[in-house]
């Protein structure tokens, strides 16, 4: 095997991608993962598959499935199965990878060069979001959580070091932009924000930082927290059973709510004047049938990526730069990962040393020799240091690695257990 290379399948590591690149915003919708579900999802894992460990990430623009198992097969079984879907529907729209293509993969997601706008920085903290969720029903492992804090490492190299995340380059900033070009005196219009996590808080702070004297009303299906976030900024807050009143009263109104369905519908609706709705949810939170009306300006995600990209040359030529740092990154992970395979002889090795130095300080105390806690701590310190000899011998010689393992399971009679 060449050096810090994967075999195949060899970790048994997937990622299970359905994005922008197959899926229209409606068919995303349909294939979310609704992180109320992840409780019962880890439950169903954990007794079907207990040796299987995986993550979910679920955003606008992507759910993917990042999964080593030896069932993977029937990991998307039971996923379908969880949401409610079509496992033949499902199968229509994902891109497997595997191996080292999935680590790459997952590298990429976590920088930003695979989202639907550019550079998006937003997604490295939906990956901590999302892998905390499954780390709390115990559905990750080592492996899982370090390719996670390297997916974040390499997002912090290509954000301090290449320009690819110059200017804004969100979903949020995305709406804003939009809204300054097509809009003057602003601080005339009344704006609507409706649903107020990080998406709504990052928009509602793009506007201020643009608009003197805003006229923004929050609505939130918990008030305390709108009116929390209204104080903060001097904004209007309104109760969310108000919702239907503030929209017909607001000359653009923006909508990022989680809610699995339309909030804002045709019937609720009164046209009497030009409107811009925004819709940044996944599963769409505005119904198209308001396109009907010819006052009204509707925009989802999927339009917002379009307008938005036309900006981005100038970040297309930093991937280069950041695919480099990937790459750097990846090597690093790797090697990680090839060495933990000794570990388990490692720790075998230690505790074979552990149990020679007790048997003879026990011995050396039953012929009633005084072993002081000092020459204890001494003893403690030998074995440490003879285990770590053995861990970079094994880490800086790999092609001699085998050979070593065998001779000292046979001088030592190790007891190898799984890691």
């Amino acid at each position: 095997m060449e050096k810090n290379k994967l075999n195949n399948n060899k970790y048994n590591f997937y990622a299970i991608s359905l994005s922008y690149e197959k899926a229209e915003a409606k068919i995303r919708g349909k294939f979310s993962f609704p992180s109320d579900l992840v409780e019962s999802f880890c439950d169903k894992i954990n007794l079907f598959f207990p040796t299987t460990k995986l993550f979910i990430l679920s955003t606008c623009n992507r759910t993917e499935l990042y999964v080593q198992s030896e069932s993977v097969n029937d990991v998307i079984t039971l996923f379908c199965q969880h949401i409610h879907v079509s496992e033949e529907d499902y199968k229509k729209y994902i891109s497997v990878y595997k191996e080292q293509d999935a680590i790459s993969h997952f590298l990429r997601v976590s920088a930003g060069l695979e989202s639907q706008i550019l550079g998006d920085f937003e997604i490295i903290g939906q990956v901590k979001t999302w892998f905390k969720r499954f780390k709390k029903h115990h559905t990750t492992n080592a492996f899982l959580e370090r390719l996670v804090n390297t997916g974040i490492q390499t997002s912090k190299k290509i954000k301090s070091t290449t320009a690819l995340s110059n200017g804004a380059t969100s979903m949020s900033y995305a709406a804003v932009h939009y809204i300054l070009n097509n809009y003057s005196q602003l601080s005339d219009k009344k704006i609507a924000l409706i649903g107020i996590g990080k998406i709504g808080r990052n928009t509602c702070e793009n506007l201020l930082k643009h608009i003197k004297k805003p006229q923004i009303t929050l609505l939130n299906r918990t008030f305390t927290k709108a009116k929390e976030m209204a104080d903060a900024f001097n904004l209007q807050v309104k109760d969310y059973s108000e919702l239907h009143t503030v929209v017909n009263e607001s000359d653009i109104i923006i909508v990022s709510t989680g809610a699995p369905f339309p909030i804002i519908r045709k019937e609720n609706f009164i046209p009497n004047k030009s409107v811009t709705l925004i819709d940044l949810s996944i599963p769409a939170n505005i119904s198209v049938s308001l396109k009907d009306f010819p006052q009204v300006t509707l925009l989802n995600v999927d339009d917002l990526s379009q307008i938005i990209n036309k900006t981005f040359e100038q970040r297309n030529k930093e991937i280069p730069k950041a695919e480099a740092i990937i790459k750097e990154m990846m090597k690093e992970f790797i090697i990680w990962v090839e060495n933990r395979k000794y570990v388990p002889v490692i720790h075998a090795f230690k505790n074979d040393l552990e149990r020679i130095k007790d048997y003879q300080v026990k011995t050396l105390k039953k012929d009633q020799i005084e072993v002081s806690n000092e020459e204890i701590v001494l003893s403690e310190k030998v074995v440490q240091k003879i285990t770590n000899k053995l861990a970079n011998y094994l880490i800086k010689n790999p092609e001699k690695a085998d050979d070593t393992i065998g001779l000292f399971k046979e001088m030592f009679q190790l007891q190898i257990s799984n890691f």
